[in-house]
């Protein structure tokens, strides 16, 4: 079976772009009642390589437009016209220049590869990194699954997010999604994840009584043609 090694590719002025949707809801349950709160978002976005080399590309980052629902707090809102630089090298690891990602999610945009040639079926984890290139507790699985079978420029791939390492007993997986990557352009096609993580806050005035936040978020990104 033929093996295949994956690698971003860079060329300085390449540009992207994606219509972003993330659906969802923070559900929080207390001892008084429960609330709900929406998670309804549609942006669109461009990436443009502004400067690279062979290892490692900066590019600018740019929301282009946001529509949200009106119920949502405008405060954690991604802000339109705002550009965010991030730093890209060929494996896909990523740190965001500003110490601040482009919108909230932004990790789950691109995926990252190691280091050795793959074949249909194999699987390798990594570790989860915040907007600053901190590694959290967090970790993914990838597998890679083969072509997809519309378009043979495009890989597929399946993807298992982990409240931990996947070995570790107590790690739980909380969430599941998918990525194409095309071959010929070396850069992420498109993407669909989804999140399902809950904490538990013990009440300051009664500790045997607990707050219980649950985030659910479906992340889809589609790639445009401009």
């Amino acid at each position: 079976m033929s093996k295949y090694l994956f690698r971003y590719g860079f060329s300085t002025g390449k540009e992207m772009h994606y219509r972003i949707t993330i659906n969802g809801a923070v559900d929080i349950s207390t001892p008084g009642g429960d609330m709900n709160n929406p998670v309804k978002i549609d942006m669109y976005i461009s990436q443009k390589v502004v400067s690279c080399d062979e290892e490692q590309a900066v590019v600018k980052v740019r929301i282009e437009n946001v529509h949200a629902d009106p119920r949502m707090s405008k405060e954690h809102l991604p802000k339109a016209g705002v550009d965010s630089v991030m730093q890209i090298d060929a494996l896909g690891n990523v740190r965001w220049m500003d110490g601040a990602a482009a919108w909230q999610g932004a990790e789950h945009s691109m995926m990252r590869f190691p280091d050795h040639a793959l074949e249909p079926g194999d699987s390798w984890v990594q570790q989860v990194e915040d907007a600053s290139g901190s590694a959290t507790p967090f970790h993914t699985r990838y597998r890679f699954n083969g072509f997809d079978r519309k378009n043979r420029r495009l890989m597929v791939f399946m993807t298992e997010m982990f409240s931990g390492h996947p070995d570790d007993r107590y790690s739980q997986s909380i969430g599941r999604g998918t990525f194409t990557f095309d071959s010929e352009e070396k850069w992420i096609h498109d993407s669909s994840n989804r999140i399902v993580y809950e904490y538990q806050i013990p009440v300051p005035d009664n500790p045997a009584m607990k707050i219980v936040t649950r985030t659910t978020l479906n992340i889809d990104m589609e790639r445009l043609q401009k």
